[in-house]
């Protein structure tokens, strides 16, 4: 997975804080997803480039995560290329009431992270988009899960089975541009269009489909078009969204 700039969507809600302005609206990161750690070191593997085979690789990830934890436990911060972890206490020491559990319970032992000079550089300047403000909800696609199999690496191939999770999905109303759509990543062509008519499942959370079988290899972005709202009755004019991860296809 390389690093690129950071390119998020973000929903905007008010701000609980009564110092701030009934103007100022805090932003909320829509995820892209997420990863476990198995779900990492299978997308490693299958990437290629990596001199283990995937148990090789997990049993020696297990064994560094068992010592981080270890030294952490043990009190002892430890620096990684991605930021430095450095255990903690919360809270303030009453010396006075240490036999109130309550006043004991706020210093809590917690791990803290501090990104380093690279992360600080990787996650500069990030690109952000608004999707909405409120509680209201949006179109937006959560995930991308490939082969039916709830495997959500973005790696697959033509005529493979793809699951989308979001919100407003649906595809009633009657214009032609809804479906999705496959994107030439660098160009933003569009590579295949996927009507509803050809989706094998369509609701307000869910879309299963099937790739094209012709479809050329290349990196793609998945954009959905869709004239669907909270309410029964579509939109006049369809919405889209784009997934900002890109799909390789091999």
């Amino acid at each position: 997975m390389s690093v690129n700039r950071p390119k998020w969507k973000v929903k905007l809600r008010k701000s609980n804080y009564s110092q701030h302005t009934s103007r100022e609206l805090v932003p909320q990161l829509k995820l892209n997803g997420h990863y476990s750690l198995d779900e990492v070191l299978q997308s490693i593997v299958k990437e290629g480039g990596c001199a283990l085979d995937y148990d090789n690789l997990k049993h020696a990830a297990g064994l560094i995560m068992r010592k981080i934890e270890e030294c952490l436990v043990a009190g002892i911060s430890v620096s990684l290329p991605i930021g430095r972890l450095t255990p903690g206490v919360t809270g303030l020491w009453e010396a006075s009431r240490r036999y109130d559990s309550n006043v004991r319970a706020q210093n809590e032992a917690v791990v803290r992270y501090a990104m380093t000079a690279h992360m600080r550089r990787a996650m500069a300047n990030p690109l952000l988009e608004e999707i909405g403000q409120g509680g209201g909800r949006q179109l937006a696609i959560y995930n991308l899960v490939w082969g039916f199999d709830g495997s959500d690496m973005l790696v697959t191939q033509p005529g493979a089975g793809m699951t989308i999770t979001g919100d407003l999905l649906l595809m009633n109303g009657d214009l032609p541009e809804r479906g999705v759509y496959l994107l030439e990543e660098t160009t933003g062509a569009v590579a295949a269009h996927i009507r509803p008519e050809e989706m094998l499942v369509n609701t307000r959370k869910r879309i299963v489909l099937t790739l094209p079988r012709d479809l050329a290899a290349g990196t793609y972005l998945v954009r959905v078009v869709s004239q669907c709202t909270t309410s029964p009755r579509p939109l006049k004019e369809a919405r889209g969204y784009t997934f900002p991860r890109a799909l390789t296809v091999e």
